[in-house]
């Protein structure tokens, strides 16, 4: 047996290229890494400058926080799995986010310092140099000192204090994606701490339940010249539709215990609306999602699965925030590690989940209701003016009225399952088609004179099979498209020599 256990190469490989399949979530990583920096000085907020180079492949990300000294820097940056954070306090804790960088570019470097007398610190990760090594036959130090340097910078313009991540030579494969500024600043909009749209009906309500159990951080973050720093994608309302968008009704918050103490495991905020269909995801607001520091962790299905339908997630606008600090995120920050805190949460949004689909199918059997009394009202206004068209025999004209009329008391139960709200309009229309129904005296069309006066009993026949037939709406469609074929024939037969 070795004196001493030997970590392999591939652990590197393994937490970089390894960990993350979403090229966007190393800004996730870094920007993590500056709340918890800024945050550590109890400032409240802090701000951040993303400059995208797309000509020369190169991402920098700075941060006004307070810098690490070149001691810290060595031990922050050159160590692997290891890092000073407290998980009870910090984001981010493992201590291997800061090289998600190396799976898409070919070069990281850490810019630092903490005072404006000191020369500013640099620890290089050549990812080129990394690639390049037989990692199942070299071990992970040796990997590290092959692939890693640390200067001082002797020249250049700083800031006082700050940390400056650059990402160079960005690889072809996430190029697309890295340096294309709107699919960045969609991504932190939806995922990083940053404030709420002031669009967003609800943002004052959800700020001040966010501020009343949490410290609610929150970065000040531009990308490149831009004098607007990014915020949620909370919008007025929902897109769902071209012609429909969805308002946001109501606030509803709550607070799930822990099992054991008096604290809360996490607080929840919905924001409830007519729940009318699934929300586009490229919105970013769609879903119950987690958030932990106000960071999200996983996506907008993270809790899908606590649904019985689980497409009713996506019909909702919500967050959980976890605020127990033994409800811990994996490695890949895309869920929960195992245990029974996660048991109490997922028990808790399980209930929560289940009165969101009610909601959802409540709102579906109302519309569903609401599109059959509609049919049904239409169908009478059609049957209506079928009626009324004077193209039909007394007889089927009354025919016609008894057929639409026993649909009556059927509509009137469904509008009494109805809404008050909406029902008070429906009902108002319907009674309206109903009366109009009393009027039959109606004068013969003036264009059945066109029709020869030996062929007409023959034709208003035909026409009273049609419409006792088919459905009002067609078989006016269809008489009248007969009625004209009629009339174009009979003035083609006179205009003949």
């Amino acid at each position: 047996m070795p004196d001493s256990p030997v970590l392999g190469g591939e652990l590197l490989r393994l937490v970089t290229a390894g960990m993350y399949d979403n090229p966007l979530v190393l800004y996730r990583e870094y920007l993590q890494n500056s709340a918890d920096a800024i945050a550590s000085l109890r400032s409240g907020t802090g701000s951040v400058r993303i400059t995208i180079d797309a000509l020369r492949s190169r991402i920098t990300i700075l941060d006004d926080g307070p810098g690490l000294t070149p001691e810290k820097a060595v031990e922050c940056l050159i160590d692997l799995g290891r890092s000073p954070k407290d998980p009870s306090i910090d984001r981010g804790f493992r201590g291997i986010g800061r090289l998600s960088a190396l799976a898409f570019a070919e070069q990281l470097d850490f810019t630092t310092r903490t005072r404006a007398s000191d020369p500013p610190t640099r620890v290089s990760w050549n990812a080129s140099a990394l690639r390049g090594l037989d990692l199942a036959k070299v071990d992970a130090r040796t990997a590290i000192q092959e692939s890693s340097t640390t200067t001082q910078i002797s020249s250049g313009e700083w800031p006082e204090r700050f940390f400056q991540v650059t990402i160079d030579r960005v690889r072809r494969h996430a190029a697309s994606t890295l340096l294309n500024e709107d699919a960045v600043r969609n991504y932190i909009g939806e995922v990083c701490p940053v404030p709420m749209s002031t669009r967003f009906p609800l943002a004052e309500k959800v700020r001040e339940f966010l501020t009343r159990h949490t410290d609610h951080f929150v970065l000040d973050i531009h990308v490149n010249d831009s004098q607007q720093p990014i915020k949620r994608p909370f919008n007025e309302t929902i897109p769902l539709t071209e012609q429909f968008s969805a308002p946001y009704e109501t606030l509803e918050t709550s607070i799930i215990p822990r099992p054991d103490t008096d604290e809360p495991a996490a607080i929840l905020w919905l924001a409830h609306t007519p729940y009318s269909g699934s929300i586009s995801r490229r919105l970013g607001i769609r879903g119950l999602r987690a958030r932990v520091g106000n960071l999200q962790i996983g996506t907008d299905r993270i809790f899908e699965h606590l649904f019985l339908e689980p497409r009713f997630n996506g019909w909702c606008v919500g967050e959980v925030h976890i605020l127990d600090r033994r409800i811990v995120p994996n490695g890949r920050r895309d869920y929960f590690e195992p245990g029974p805190h996660l048991r109490n949460l997922e028990n808790h949004i399980g209930a929560v989940a289940h009165q969101i689909s009610s909601r959802c199918r409540r709102a579906s059997s109302q519309r569903n209701k609401l599109r059959n009394i509609n049919a049904a009202i239409q169908r009478l206004e059609a049957a209506r003016d079928l009626v009324r068209s004077g193209l039909l025999l007394p007889a089927d004209a009354g025919a016609v009225v008894e057929r639409e009329r026993i649909r009556i008391p059927a509509i009137r139960e469904t509008i009494a399952l109805v809404q008050a709200g909406e029902r008070d309009a429906i009902c108002e229309e319907s009674m309206l088609c109903d009366h109009q129904f009393d009027e039959l005296s109606v004068d013969p069309n003036p264009a059945l004179r066109t029709v020869p006066p030996a062929s007409l009993g023959t034709v208003q026949t035909a026409f009273g099979t049609i419409a006792r037939s088919l459905p009002p709406d067609s078989a006016l469609e269809l008489i009248e498209a007969i009625l004209e074929q009629l009339c174009h024939g009979h003035t083609s037969d006179h205009a003949m020599p």
